[in-house]
């Protein structure tokens, strides 16, 4: 009669100590442990998502390179004297030189094809570009942080006709003391800067920036 009751008592043990999990009489965990273990999971479930959820809106934030995403324009710092000058190879052209165009009002957009701002301003920027093209002003973009194939479907996507090149290694962005994507700068004719815009633009501050710069 004994041999059946040790046989099960040696069964339980066996399976306790199969799964690592047993009471001080060698038997599995009650339900109630169970439910412990389950609660814990759960909690560390939740966790887990939650820091998913925070680093995805920090990288939205951050962009690439430690740029922040500017999406809310604000006015931005202009330092005295004329704009550091910069040379950059274009998409579809010879070089651009910023040197080269005294005389003449320049509009220079950093962006970049990965920056949702920057899609948000493409048909501005165009828009102003067709509009002044015929006043003396001069429109180019500087791609930053971006491959060359990407910066070229931009371009395409939003049938922008202003010179745009790469911003290779970020040399002008850092003359420029730049903080983030999108940013412009507008440049009057003697070569300084008469205003700095961080964020995207819209039409009628486009406009009231050049009339300000060509003045």
């Amino acid at each position: 009669m004994g041999g059946g009751g040790d046989l099960e008592q040696r069964g339980v043990a066996a399976v306790g100590a199969a799964t690592g999990r047993t009471d001080r009489a060698g038997a599995p965990p009650s339900r109630p442990g169970r439910a412990r273990w389950l609660l814990a999971g759960g909690v560390a479930v939740a966790l887990l998502g939650l820091l998913a959820m925070l680093g995805y809106g920090l990288a939205r934030q951050q962009g690439v390179g430690g740029l922040a995403i500017n999406a809310t324009g604000q006015i931005g710092r202009v330092r005295p004297g004329s704009a550091p000058d910069f040379a950059i190879p274009l998409y579809d052209g010879p070089t651009f030189r910023l040197s080269e165009q005294r005389g003449k009002v320049v509009v220079v957009n950093f962006w970049a094809s990965w920056c949702p701002p920057c899609r948000e301003e493409a048909p501005v920027l165009e828009r102003a570009w067709r509009r002044y093209r015929d006043r003396q002003v001069v429109f180019v973009g500087l791609d930053l942080w971006d491959s060359e194939k990407d910066g070229r479907a931009f371009i395409r996507q939003f049938g922008i006709t202003y010179p745009n090149g790469p911003d290779a290694k970020g040399v002008a962005a850092i003359d420029y003391g730049l903080t983030g994507l999108p940013e412009t700068f507008f440049i009057r004719p003697d070569g300084t800067v008469a205003r700095h815009w961080i964020g995207p633009l819209t039409d009628a501050q486009i406009n009231a920036f050049i009339e300000e710069a060509l003045r």
